[in-house]
């Protein structure tokens, strides 16, 4: 019975000392190695936690904002009214930034024909402008005003008046008419364009009435349907009949295909 004492007590004591060597080399281990381990741990934790708030907190939209607006075309126009009227400035958000709205607030310029906006997807625009030229002249309120091809006024053209066309207006909407019929004109053949005298409307015929500078009959074209074929058309029968041209006192071109030609007076008596 004392025999079975003593182991017990003899087992105790060894479960002691096991235990104070287990914690004897586990703190020799940590104070050489495993501060070490648990500071990385510790290093990690925060990261990890602040990692995942900057996640729910992160806007990628946010980071998109405008830095760079690449212009090319300009002439007239300066870069700070392009920019201006464009409604861009850097630092706004992309995000904000529609090409068919910086369009149309470009278009808004009596100096620009047409822009390209590309809209890139990180911070850069691009534009391309396409300036306006003068079209045509008229003569209003005593001074000469030159008209673009979007038939909106531009400053006075002073000494160069007569390198335009002289447009008679009688109508406000006659300008955006001649205007369109004009350009149509220059795309279609330029050195016709520039032989073009005197422009007006005539409303009663739906005509727009034309004196070249090297013929003496003045010329129909049709108002609302004029197409490039009718220049070529007019074209061939001015260059291939020129001597029975002069005779004329009106040749009628507003019906596709077909030319009507009307005698001079002195040529009908």
């Amino acid at each position: 019975m004392a025999h079975h004492g003593y182991n017990a007590i003899r087992q105790r004591q060894k479960r002691r000392e096991t235990r104070k060597k287990f914690f004897a080399s586990s703190w020799s281990w940590f104070r050489k190695k495993g501060w070490k381990i648990f500071l990385v741990v510790a290093v990690l934790s925060v990261a990890v936690w602040q990692g995942w708030f900057f996640i729910r907190k992160f806007n990628p939209m946010g980071w998109r904002t405008l830095k760079t607006v690449s212009i090319t075309g300009n002439h007239i126009l300066t870069w700070e009214e392009i920019l201006q009227t464009a409604g861009l400035e850097t630092g706004m958000p992309m995000s904000e930034i529609y090409a068919d709205s910086v369009r149309n607030n470009l278009l808004s310029l009596p100096f620009l024909h047409d822009a390209q906006v590309d809209v890139g997807f990180f911070w850069k625009v691009s534009i391309n402008i396409e300036e306006t030229t003068p079209l045509m002249q008229v003569y209003e309120n005593g001074e000469w005003n030159a008209y673009s091809e979007r038939g909106q006024q531009l400053p006075a053209l002073a000494s160069a008046r007569f390198e335009y066309p002289v447009a008679t207006i009688q109508k406000k909407r006659d300008v955006k008419a001649l205007a369109h019929f004009l350009q149509k004109l220059r795309q279609s053949d330029a050195l016709l364009y520039k032989e073009v005298s005197q422009v007006s409307v005539d409303e009663k015929r739906r005509a727009v009435e034309v004196f070249f500078r090297n013929v003496r009959f003045k010329v129909l074209f049709p108002l609302d349907s004029v197409s490039a074929s009718s220049f070529s058309h007019y074209r061939l029968l001015v260059d291939g009949l020129s001597t029975e041209m002069n005779q004329l006192k009106l040749l009628d071109m507003r019906f596709e295909g077909f030319a009507y030609a009307h005698p001079s007076n002195h040529e009908v008596k």
